[in-house]
C-alpha cells in the first residue's frame, strides 16, 4: 500500500512521515469554536469521508487532533457529535467523537440526530439556511457538553444544534472541529 499524500510505500493509508509533518494540527480558536487545521491542508482527506475506507482516514486525522486534545483537557464533560448516523459504514462524526474519550471526557453517541436527510457540502448559505436539518435532541437535560462535528463552514450547522440543546438545558462549553472554513 502507499501513502495518499507522498505515495511511499505505507502499511497505514498516510504515513507516519506525512502525519507527523503534514497533520500536526494547529489549534485555533474562534468564540466557542476549536478547530484544528486549515481546511487548504486536509481538503483531499476530508472529501474521503464519502467512501468506505474514509473510516481509516477519519480515524487517523482524530488520533492527531481531538485525541491529543483529550489528553490534556482537565474537567469532566460529555461530548455529542452531530448527526452521527452510520452512512458508507461508518459515522464521521462519531469517530471524532471517539479520539475525545478519556478519564474526564464521556463521548455519547446517537443523541442528537438530523430529520433531514439533505446534504449540505457544496451549499451556500442561503440553502442551508432554507433546508435547515431539523435536530431531535434524545439526551440527558441539564447537563454541558463539548459538540462534535467535522467542518464549519458558515456555522448554521453548530448554531441550530446548539438552538436545540438549549431547549433541553444543555449547555455547549465549546464545539470542536477538525476545520473551520471561516478563518
Amino acid at each position: 500500500m502507499f501513502c495518499l499524500t507522498c505515495n511511499s510505500f505505507s502499511f497505514d493509508l498516510i504515513c507516519k512521515k506525512c502525519q507527523k509533518e503534514l497533520l500536526s494540527p494547529t489549534i485555533q480558536k474562534r468564540g466557542d469554536i476549536i478547530s484544528f487545521y486549515s481546511y487548504e491542508d486536509i481538503e483531499t482527506l476530508l472529501k474521503y469521508k464519502y467512501h468506505p475506507f474514509g473510516s481509516r482516514i477519519f480515524k487517523i486525522l482524530a488520533k492527531n487532533s481531538f485525541k491529543k486534545f483529550a489528553e490534556v483537557y482537565q474537567e469532566k464533560i460529555i461530548s455529542l457529535s452531530i448527526d452521527d448516523k452510520v452512512k458508507k459504514g461508518y459515522s464521521h462524526t462519531a469517530i471524532l467523537n471517539n479520539a475525545l474519550k478519556s478519564k474526564y471526557i464521556t463521548p455519547q453517541y446517537k443523541k442528537l440526530l438530523s430529520k433531514n436527510l439533505v446534504q449540505y457540502a457544496g451549499k451556500d448559505l442561503n440553502f442551508r439556511l432554507n433546508n435547515p436539518r431539523d435536530f431531535e435532541y434524545r439526551g440527558e437535560k441539564d447537563i454541558s457538553v463539548i459538540l462534535v462535528d467535522d467542518v464549519v463552514t458558515t456555522g448554521t450547522t453548530l448554531k441550530e444544534a446548539k438552538e436545540v440543546l438549549s431547549k433541553f438545558g444543555v449547555g455547549v462549553e465549546f464545539c470542536m472541529v477538525l476545520v473551520d472554513k471561516r478563518w
